[in-house]
C-alpha cells in the first residue's frame, strides 16, 4: 500500500508501474530510488519540475528512507539515460522533469515557477528558430520562454 504524502501524494500503481516501464524501456534496472524518484516525479506533473531537494522531500514523504545523495545520484543517472532533463533556468537552480512527453518550458521571471507547454503548440515557433538560425535544430530542442505566471500577474 502506498504511503500518503503530507500534501496528499502518494505512489499509485499506476505511477509506480509507469516508472517500471519508462526504466525499462530505457535499458535500466528497476532499483528502489529510481522507481521512488520516477513516481516522485510523475505525481508532481501538475506542478511542473522539480529540484534535487523537492524530490528528495516527495520521497521522503511517501515513506522512502533515501537521502540526499541518492537522489543526486539517481537523477544523475536518469538524465544521462534521457529518461529525465534538467532545466537550468538562472545558473542557481536546476530542476528536472520527465522526457516521455515532448514539451518546451514557460518560466516565470518573478518567482520562478515552471510550466511545461506541449511541444506541438510550439511547433512553428520551433520551425521559425530553423529558418532564422544556421543551428541544426532537432525536434527535441528546448525552447524556453519568460513571463509571469497565473499567480505573479495578479500581484
Amino acid at each position: 500500500m502506498a504511503r500518503a504524502h503530507h500534501d496528499g501524494y502518494a505512489a499509485s500503481a499506476a505511477e509506480h508501474q509507469f516508472a517500471q516501464l519508462l526504466l525499462r524501456g530505457h535499458g535500466l534496472r528497476c532499483t528502489a530510488p529510481r522507481l521512488a524518484v520516477l513516481s516522485a516525479l510523475a505525481s508532481a506533473r501538475d506542478r511542473g519540475h522539480l529540484t534535487v531537494a523537492q524530490i528528495r522531500d516527495e520521497v521522503t514523504a511517501a515513506g522512502h528512507d533515501v537521502d540526499l545523495t541518492t537522489v543526486y545520484r539517481t537523477v544523475s543517472t536518469l538524465v544521462g539515460a534521457s529518461v529525465l532533463h534538467a532545466l537550468v533556468v538562472d545558473e542557481r537552480v536546476t530542476s528536472y522533469g520527465l522526457t516521455d512527453t515532448p514539451h518546451h518550458h514557460a518560466v516565470c521571471t518573478r518567482c520562478g515557477a515552471i510550466d511545461e507547454v506541449p511541444a506541438a503548440k510550439l511547433s512553428t515557433a520551433l520551425d521559425a528558430a530553423r529558418a532564422g538560425s544556421r543551428f541544426a535544430l532537432p525536434d527535441s530542442a528546448g525552447l524556453t520562454l519568460h513571463g509571469l505566471c497565473p499567480a505573479c500577474q495578479h500581484h
